[in-house]
């Protein structure tokens, strides 16, 4: 059980308010070493695969072992996220329109090399210092813009670009076209959305980018 003074310690250790030192003697490796290997596990097999005995056998270590680092796969997961999502772009010399679909794009970038992010429950306010320094950096650009709720829009971008690793994954996946009699039902029950199945998808960069300019007008 992940409990809330676990999840302290864990995101104090995170913006580097707690010391990150492990109980007991002196550890073989780092917190940072921990979550690199989870972080390669999630990356190679999905977020599913990630458990602690899977990390602690790629370290060599007992799962035992391993609670001297973490109190439990949440912790872990929180470590995880705020590694993969890593740092935004930079933005200060971009116009604020530029900037929003520079930093949509790199992030959505972010969300393509580590697909796994997207499974992450996001529910509140993002409690890791990386995630928000993303949100920081977006905010700042979009404040010389003339939006009238930058957080609104700010909010809507970052659920663009994770709603367009979906589609990236759809367009790479073999079996991604369904069977021809549940096309011919769709045509047949929903002739809207069928008239755009002939759309080209396969470039999803810039299809996102089209997204973003729909989202900035509308504001």
């Amino acid at each position: 059980m992940h409990s809330q003074s676990d999840r302290d310690r864990t995101l104090q250790q995170i913006w580097g308010i707690a010391d990150a030192s492990t109980r007991g003697p002196q550890a073989r490796f780092s917190i940072h070493d921990l979550t690199a290997a989870a972080c390669e596990i999630a990356d190679a097999d999905g977020l599913p695969a990630v458990s602690l005995a899977k990390v602690a056998a790629r370290l060599g270590l007992t799962t035992t072992a391993l609670y001297r680092y973490v109190d439990s796969k949440d912790a872990l997961l929180e470590l995880m996220t705020d590694r993969s999502v890593g740092a935004p772009p930079a933005l200060d010399d971009l116009a604020w329109d530029e900037a929003a679909h520079a930093w949509t794009g790199a992030l959505w970038r972010r969300y393509t090399e580590h697909p796994w992010l997207t499974e992450v429950r996001v529910g509140g306010m993002p409690l890791h210092p990386r995630r928000l320094q993303w949100l920081e950096s977006l905010l700042l650009a979009l404040d010389r813009g003339p939006l009238a709720d930058p957080m609104h829009t700010a909010l809507l971008l970052d659920s663009l670009a994770r709603a367009f690793v979906a589609l990236e994954a759809s367009s790479a996946a073999d079996d991604g076209h369904p069977p021809d009699w549940l096309m011919a039902a769709v045509v047949e029950r929903f002739p809207r959305f069928a008239s755009e199945l002939g759309r080209d998808w396969s470039d999803v960069e810039a299809e996102l980018d089209l997204a973003v300019q729909t989202v900035l007008r509308a504001q």
